[in-house]
């Protein structure tokens, strides 16, 4: 008989095992994330977070967040609920489990007046479901999930890397622009301007890298005038935290690395500054050491492909009123 209950930290090599055996061929979860997801996030409610099990062996997992004490730093979030995570064990799959489990999470959402329900939030696993994975996209369309879109995240060997000649005219072109890691002594000067230019997640994300003792140098910044007009976020195996970017690391090596969010003032848009920002951040990954790495969810494929990025993984996103 099937019994559902939430589960405590205890239980994450568990977790991580069932992931694993769902999911784990192409997205491998380490203790170490989902530490990182369940432990050390903020948004983390054990009451969100429920586990299917059969004779005390966990065969089923979901995790879902109301965001309801989000606050307004974390943008678009605030106020919705969503879906993190939801697998079940393959010789327990097609007996209405994974229905059951979303249930008890929708539940939560719908009491916790967490509308609409999405697919992804901060500190979330996947920004979407897989595409591979049909049997849940008709579990969640079913369910009357709609707004359906695409994002993907992207691969490159970094072996051949060099800055392309657009990323070089850019930089000719914009010689006031300096481009490089920024400085210890920068860092207020990177949260400064990333909550000024792109408020919402990505403030708490780039707070969050130094409240946590993370190096400045992990931001590839593009400055003129001695002002931050444009950031890299990058990361790679020696950093003590995971980036969604470097997420799935085990499948890119051990000298893996990964870059985002980045972004430009909007005031210096449309100079060309992005493509040889991003080139740059790459261009210091691999002089790091970094030998492949990943680029996670986006839609901006042609951009990216200009430096030689591959669509690696492609998910989908879809939102419900509850």
């Amino acid at each position: 008989m099937i019994q559902f209950a939430h589960p405590d930290v205890d239980n994450i090599p568990e977790i991580a095992a069932l992931w694993n055996a769902s999911l784990g061929a192409d997205w491998p979860l380490t203790q170490r994330l989902l530490r990182q997801t369940m432990e050390h996030d903020p948004y983390y409610e054990r009451d969100g977070c429920w586990v299917a099990r059969e004779n005390e062996k966990i065969v089923g997992w979901v995790l879902s967040k109301t965001m309801k004490n989000a606050g307004p730093e974390v943008g678009r979030f605030q106020g919705r609920g969503g879906i993190g995570a939801l697998c079940v064990h393959p010789d327990y799959q097609r007996q209405g489990i994974g229905g059951q489990l979303l249930d008890h999470a929708e539940n939560h959402l719908m009491q916790n007046g967490a509308l609409p329900c999405t697919l992804y939030f901060p500190h979330h696993l996947l920004p979407g479901i897989p595409a591979e994975c049909e049997s849940a996209i008709a579990l969640f369309r079913k369910r009357g999930y709609g707004q359906w879109k695409e994002c993907v995240d992207l691969k490159r060997d970094l072996s051949d890397f060099g800055l392309p000649e657009k990323a070089r005219a850019a930089m000719e072109k914009n010689a006031t622009v300096e481009l490089r890691p920024a400085l210890q002594s920068e860092a207020e000067a990177v949260i400064e301007f990333v909550a000024r230019e792109f408020p919402g997640g990505w403030p708490y994300s780039t707070r969050g890298h130094f409240a946590r003792g993370g190096e400045a140098g992990d931001f590839v910044i593009a400055v003129e005038d001695n002002e931050v007009i444009g950031f890299c976020h990058t990361a790679n195996w020696r950093s003590s935290w995971l980036l969604p970017s470097t997420y799935w690391h085990p499948l890119l090596g051990e000298n893996y690395g990964g870059l985002g969010p980045i972004g430009i003032a909007r005031a210096h848009r449309k100079r060309g500054l992005g493509l040889a920002l991003c080139a740059v951040a790459v261009e210091t990954l691999r002089n790091s050491g970094v030998l492949s790495m990943a680029i996670d969810w986006t839609t901006l494929t042609a951009f990216y492909e200009q430096l030689g990025f591959v669509v690696w993984k492609r998910y989908f996103q879809a939102t419900r009123a509850i």
